[in-house]
């Protein structure tokens, strides 16, 4: 008996992108809580504080659809506004 195996291409994005500014580098966008994870942990400088702690739990449990994907944008603005990297 062989194994199907179904390969799936499925991210979690959020409705609008989250531009923010690395250091003085350009605008970035930041499309959904995968990416939001992928800069708390290592683009963002500081990795500590209440918003920073709060977004990273929450983009994980969006991306296990456990919390609402919107309300992780929220915490992840949030996030970038403590850490002064919201792009405007």
């Amino acid at each position: 008996m062989s194994t199907l195996v179904i390969e799936s291409d499925f991210t979690v994005a959020w409705k609008v992108p989250v531009q923010v500014r690395v250091g003085r580098g350009f605008v970035e966008s930041v499309r959904g809580p995968e990416e939001g994870l992928q800069y708390l942990s290592y683009r963002w400088p500081v990795t500590s504080g209440t918003c920073y702690d709060e977004a990273r739990l929450k983009c994980l449990r969006a991306l296990q659809k456990r919390f609402p994907c919107e309300a992780a944008r929220d915490a992840f603005i949030l996030a970038a506004q403590e850490a002064r990297m919201l792009a405007s």
